[in-house]
């Protein structure tokens, strides 16, 4: 294994390897580190410099955070798709000092309006124009390259994470050796680079000398046929159902590994990939473990892929004695950053409670249960949210769902469900299956389509967004 501190040695072993596959064009380790370079002599100003880039899947976009990593940057990936005032509250709350684009979104209004200095990577030639004010009495939350990613806040409010590269390419590691992955196979970007997921398959083919395939900016992969090259793609539960429903998988099958992530995943979903006998994967991971914490194995059997998997690295989850699962190990983040402090929210072992129900299998394979602060109760009983969740998505009625609770004055709380159908299906359907599988209490008191501009493709809907949502715009029904 090549030394994680010295990330130009996997550029220069992997030198001849292909490293980046598009639509039209291929790269290189070699053309990257190229292109990086050209990079350099216009950005060394700055160096060990908190900048903020946005990340559209590109090729600009991935060898600029390549040159972002060699000057020990501290970098906070950010998602074209946040909204105006998100953007500038980030920037403003962790004091980034540049912010960096394509040039396709450089007259944005989210980031022409910036608090900050902007650039485009197109145009990084211009960056030595710019005044830029680092901010010299501000702390860096370490001394090697990090990236700040802010958590998907499914149950609670967005946090900042903070990852350094070693955790990155730690967690590649063994991920590469329970799912071979290296030159000549091709992993789909098909999760995005501002969160952890998408970062953690550019890190698999920086450690293990494989390929991405970058597709085509705002295209919806999964509503096209995979293109023959790739051999590994990463997924969600939604993502996963509407390939099988669309039939998108190439016909001579070259897909060595599918991983399955996320979220809970639905009985239903795993039995039928495995009658098809697709390789899946079925994964718990966490952006504070810097991707997978639990992975199944090349070998495991049906009942094995009804769990979240093995440890990828022996010795670091635990379960609580309140049933809990913590984590811990070389992949554990350094912590939050909050108001310019980074906050370690660890026991005196460096042990990080998830706030996840898990229990072992007698053979050593973890079942997450569910979220520990999800629990609520309704007319004396408790209510688990992703039991309802797992029912609803086993049904195959629905593409997403999220239980949340409202107030009710004579139960106290009672759940409501947002979802999206299924095509061909509808909320009499869906109450029909739940009323066969869960008590009725548990049964959705009403059902209601995601709102539009909380539903992004390829993630978790923000169950913490939901909450907020229903407390503002709905009240229970007389």
């Amino acid at each position: 294994m090549i030394p994680t501190n010295d990330i130009n040695a996997f550029f220069r072993s992997y030198a001849s390897n292909l490293f980046i596959r598009t639509k039209n064009n291929t790269y290189s380790f070699k053309d990257i580190l190229m292109k990086s370079d050209e990079y350099l002599k216009h950005i060394s100003s700055i160096e060990r410099c908190r900048v903020r880039l946005l990340c559209v899947p590109s090729i600009e976009t991935i060898a600029i955070l390549f040159t972002l990593i060699r000057l020990q940057a501290e970098i906070i990936v950010l998602s074209p798709k946040e909204p105006e005032n998100r953007i500038h509250s980030i920037l403003n709350q962790l004091e980034a000092d540049i912010l960096l684009c394509t040039d396709k979104y450089l007259n944005k209004s989210q980031i022409r309006y910036a608090p900050i200095p902007v650039c485009a990577i197109e145009k990084i030639d211009t960056i030595k124009s710019l005044i830029i004010p680092k901010r010299m009495k501000r702390k860096r939350v370490s001394n090697a390259p990090s990236f700040i990613i802010m958590t998907s806040g499914s149950s609670g409010s967005p946090k900042s994470a903070v990852l350094t590269i070693d955790n990155m390419l730690v967690n590649a590691h063994f991920s590469n050796r329970n799912i071979s992955f290296k030159e000549g196979d091709t992993w789909l970007l098909s999760l995005p680079l501002s969160h952890v997921s998408g970062l953690s398959i550019l890190f698999r083919a920086i450690e293990g000398g494989g390929c991405i395939y970058v597709p085509e900016n705002q295209i919806r992969w999964q509503d096209t046929e995979l293109p023959p090259e790739i051999t590994h793609i990463s997924v969600v539960s939604t993502i996963m159902k509407r390939i099988l429903d669309n039939n998108r998988l190439p016909e001579n099958n070259t897909l060595k590994a599918m991983l399955l992530g996320g979220g809970p995943i639905p009985e239903g979903l795993v039995k039928t990939c495995y009658a098809k006998g697709f390789p899946l994967y079925v994964t718990y991971g966490l952006t504070e473990m810097a991707s997978q914490v639990t992975t199944s194995t090349p070998e495991d059997t049906l009942e094995h892929l009804l769990t979240s998997g093995k440890p990828l690295i022996n010795d670091t989850v635990h379960i609580e004695d309140d049933g809990t699962i913590s984590v811990n190990g070389p992949c554990r983040f350094l912590g939050y950053l909050k108001n310019g402090i980074l906050e370690k929210p660890f026991d005196s072992q460096g042990w990080f409670n998830t706030q996840d129900f898990g229990e072992w299998t007698s053979d050593g394979y973890l079942r997450v249960l569910g979220r520990k602060d999800l629990v609520f109760i309704c007319g004396g009983e408790n209510i688990q949210p992703e039991e309802i969740e797992n029912c609803m998505l086993s049904s195959g009625y629905v593409e997403k769902a999220v239980v949340i609770p409202l107030d009710d004055a004579e139960y106290g709380m009672i759940p409501i469900a947002f979802v999206e159908f299924a095509k061909g299906y509808n909320e009499d359907k869906l109450k029909s299956y739940l009323k066969e599988r869960i008590s009725g209490i548990k049964i959705p008191r009403y059902f209601y389509p995601i709102p539009e501009e909380f539903n992004v493709t390829g993630i978790k809907v923000s169950r913490k967004i939901l909450q907020n949502y229903a407390y503002k715009n709905i009240k229970v029904k007389d």
